[in-house]
Parts: C-alpha cells; sequence; structure tokens
C-alpha cells in the first residue's frame, strides 16, 4: 500500500516532490500545501482507519498512506517496512509517533476493542481445560486464574480500547 506499485524512480520523483511543495507542521503533525499556505488533513477511504494522501503521477490519481507522506517529508524516502503509530493513534501523524518497523512489530502495540469472553468475563482469555487460555507472543498460555491470564497477556503488550 506505501509504495502503490510505483518504480524506485518514480517513488524519488514523488519524494522530491512533497519535500518541494510541503512544509511539515510538527506540532499539528500535518503537512502544510506552500503554495496555498493550508494544512492537507488528507481524506479517509472506507476500506482502512487510516488518512490517505492524493497526488498525480502522470496524469493518474495515486494515493499514498499520510503517515508515509510525513515521514517521506522528514527522512527523504518513502518507508521500507511499516510505520507504526506508537501510541497507537492512527490520525496522530506527528514524526515523534512514527516509526518503521517490521509487520510482527506493527501489531506488537495493535489497540484491541474491549470485548469481554463469555464465560471468563475478560478480553482475550478463553476457558480450556479447566485452566484459562490466552495468546502472547502469538502463543498460547495457560493460567489456571482467569485474572492472571488477563494480566499476563495486557503486560505483554495487549493493549484494550475502552
Amino acid at each position: 500500500m506505501n509504495r502503490i506499485n510505483l518504480t524506485e524512480s518514480e517513488i524519488a520523483e514523488q519524494v522530491a516532490r512533497i519535500q518541494r511543495d510541503y512544509d511539515y507542521d510538527a506540532d499539528a503533525g500535518l503537512l502544510v500545501n506552500k503554495r496555498r499556505g493550508k494544512a492537507v488533513k488528507g481524506t479517509k477511504v472506507c476500506s482502512t482507519k487510516y488518512l490517505h494522501f492524493w497526488f498525480r503521477n502522470k496524469g493518474e490519481r495515486k494515493r499514498l498512506l499520510y503517515h508515509s507522506v510525513v515521514w517521506a517529508w522528514h527522512h527523504g524516502r518513502l518507508p521500507e517496512g511499516q510505520i507504526d503509530h506508537i501510541d497507537g493513534n492512527e490520525r496522530n501523524n506527528c514524526i515523534e509517533n512514527l516509526r518503521e518497523v517490521n509487520g510482527h512489530e506493527n501489531q506488537m502495540n495493535t489497540l484491541l476493542d474491549w470485548q469481554p469472553n463469555e464465560v471468563s468475563g475478560l478480553p482475550g482469555v478463553c476457558p480450556d481445560m479447566g485452566l484459562y487460555r490466552t495468546r502472547i507472543h502469538g502463543k498460547n498460555c495457560r493460567f489456571a486464574d482467569p485474572c492472571m491470564a488477563f494480566y499476563h497477556a495486557t503486560m505483554c503488550g495487549k493493549r484494550y480500547k475502552d
């Protein structure tokens, strides 16, 4: 999604164009169009929760993820891997909140919806043969106490939205 099937020369051209045509407002985490003097807020596409940045490439309308464009403006290149929002807020595109990671690292701080299990009453904790099971770093872990299972899961990186 970040590279939208562009060649390396087209990517370099777009990054140069981003740096030439836009400034970056570090306080708001927004790109500012130099000609218009207005912040570019990005648009939301229904299929994703992330903001997109639209541009024209050889007369064809293309899009990049907004946080990738901020990354490109700041670092002079599009990210090789994925961009992680450290605080879990996909709308916070301040450069201090963005880091380049691989897919596994990006999943480590995913905010999960708080959906309690019907039996245990805790999200992510399921009864399993007299014990309580949760997944920690991709592995099933079993505990005698459901609260202990939940505690270990949350201490190992699972965070829940209210």
